[in-house]
């Protein structure tokens, strides 16, 4: 029997499709409400409306899939060089004990079938779209241009992670779903499709959307600008940020870091936001279950509360090197409980332990990050570790394991961030004292940090935008990318994965040899992708579930045993 791409089998089961959709004036509805064939929604305007709306269901559908503890969109934050990977299923990905072989990559099979349904019902609808008579050229173009984005983004996805990938603009069908797959796209073939689908994109859609949560043509040049940084194409990079930050009508960076991720995210900083609505819109996430510490269940005096994030059990958490990153300038609000959380306080007086005082900063006897016995250290990284609270909404149930909140997707940070790496490249340096529209590297990272509370920098190094990129987009799924595009991911991964002294590849079970148990020289802690990681792991592995549906000779990443 003929081997076929995982992307055409999920198409294929996909034929008769059903796709709907619900109206509503301001806020764009993902969640069908009724059905309609495949074949009103490829030969109707109203029909290839309801599939680009089925585009958005897809993407948010990746981030509150429920397997593997709700961590499955994690991964990446898991793999990079910020993260404690403690426990659960998350921590077998960041401590690389699984997703560097094709037999044990059961989560990268999610991110390869996810992001290839993407595209092939983007391929649907546009093929359709450009063929159907009678419909308004501008609801064409309306329609196409945001099709034509998604495929973009989901094409760039998997070719930033997987680097081997195929890639058709043809739909699936009965005809062509069973054509055997033989060889990866080239990588110049890929950068035309996607930029050419970013350039219709920008051309044929607004810069604001009349449904809060649509893409706009902000939302196509960010991306863009990320293009162009991955083929150096500084001019370019600098040029498509630059057209997002003079944007100030109708995007700007939020006052304060406080406001960034409160209450439903459609703030002016958002280039998009994908909109979950209980009990309509998508389902509940355990995104902050994953990386908020349980900083209440066993210590009295403490109770869960929104403040302090809810409720987590600190399956990937804050390591010290990005700790130690936010702690340099000491007005940096991001880990004063607005991005991040450091300290817990004592605020429940039903069960506050005589001695205690409420409002105070909870010590504990024995769980401490210095504390000589191993499970009592272990027990800090539980209890009362640096937590990342991104994910917990304003309006959220601070006892409750899963939540519902939006998922800001892109965000003018980041856009500020890549327009600040082009222009130091390019020699625009600035000064302190630049403005954030001033189209100066330092104006646009100086933006970022005053927002935050630090200290605008004097002089810029790739190392300043690395650093303030770890510090603003942590645990957004962006710093592994970032790393592998600036050829910095082995290098950091290797020096600063997991906990402790940077370099140090010790492992934890040796944890009272060689190490003064201090701040400087701190014992190692879930460390072992240090001692893992290989060069060529800068791609993921193709999962064997895909190679299995490819053709014979289809090439797997260098490095893997096929």
């Amino acid at each position: 029997m003929k081997k076929y791409n995982i992307s055409k089998k999920i198409a294929l089961l996909s034929i008769g499709l059903s796709i709907s959709f619900s109206s509503c004036k301001d806020f764009l509805a993902e969640k069908p409400s009724s059905q309609f064939s495949a074949d009103f929604v490829y030969n109707t305007p109203d029909g290839l409306e309801a599939g680009v709306v089925g585009l958005y269901n897809l993407q948010r559908a990746f981030f509150d899939d429920g397997d593997n503890n709700g961590s499955n969109s994690l991964i990446i934050d898991a793999k990079d060089d910020l993260t404690v990977p403690r426990g659960g299923e998350i921590s077998n990905y960041g401590l690389m004990k699984q997703g560097i072989a094709a037999e044990s990559s059961s989560v990268h099979s999610f991110w390869w079938n996810n992001y290839y349904k993407i595209i092939d019902r983007a391929n649907a609808i546009i093929q359709a779209a450009e063929k159907l008579n009678n419909i308004d050229e501008n609801r064409r173009k309306q329609i196409l241009g945001e099709a034509r984005f998604f495929r973009a983004n989901a094409v760039f996805t998997l070719f930033k992670t997987f680097n081997n990938i195929y890639v058709t603009t043809e739909p699936t069908t009965f005809d062509n779903a069973f054509k055997t797959i033989n060889n990866k796209t080239p990588e110049t073939e890929i950068y035309k499709l996607v930029k050419d689908d970013l350039k219709y994109a920008i051309d044929n859609l607004s810069w604001t959307a009349k449904e809060t949560g649509r893409v706009t043509q902000a939302t196509a040049r960010h991306v863009k600008a990320e293009v162009a940084l991955w083929e150096k194409d500084w001019p370019e990079a600098k040029a498509q940020a630059e057209a997002v930050i003079d944007q100030t009508a109708n995007y700007s960076l939020v006052a304060s870091a406080g406001q960034v991720f409160a209450g439903d995210l459609n703030n002016k900083e958002s280039l998009w936001t994908l909109q979950y609505k209980e009990s309509i819109d998508g389902n509940k996430n355990k995104l902050n279950f994953n990386l908020m510490p349980n900083y209440a269940e066993l210590i009295p005096g403490s109770k869960y509360s929104i403040e302090q994030g809810g409720r987590g059990f600190g399956w990937l958490t804050v390591n010290n090197y990005l700790r130690d990153l936010l702690l340099k300038d000491p007005n940096d609000a991001r880990i004063k409980g607005t991005y991040y959380i450091k300290d817990y306080f004592y605020n429940d007086p039903a069960t506050l332990p005589a001695g205690k005082v409420l409002g105070s900063k909870i010590v504990h006897d024995q769980w401490q990050e210095f504390a000589a016995s191993g499970s009592d250290r272990h027990l800090f990284f539980v209890r009362l570790t640096v937590g990342c609270k991104k994910y917990f909404p304003t309006t959220g149930v601070p006892t409750a394991d899963a939540q519902t909140m939006n998922r800001m997707m892109y965000r003018l940070a980041e856009t500020f961030l890549f327009a600040a790496e082009a222009n130091m490249i390019l020699g625009n340096i600035g000064n302190t004292n630049d403005a954030a529209t001033a189209k100066t590297a330092l104006g646009q990272i100086n933006a970022v940090r005053k927002r935050a509370g630090a200290a605008p920098l004097s002089a810029v190094t790739l190392q300043d935008i690395l650093d303030e990129q770890a510090r603003e987009l942590a645990f957004e799924g962006r710093r592994w990318y970032m790393l592998k595009r600036t050829g910095k991911l082995y290098d950091y991964v290797k020096e600063h994965a997991g906990y402790g002294r940077p370099g140090d590849e010790s492992s934890d079970t040796n944890q009272s040899t060689g190490h003064a148990n201090t701040p400087a020289d701190p014992y190692p802690y879930r460390n072992d992708a240090r001692r893992v990681i290989k060069p060529y792991m800068v791609n993921w592995v193709i999962p064997r579930a895909q190679l299995n549906l490819l053709g014979p000779d289809y090439p797997q990443n260098d490095g893997y045993t096929k």
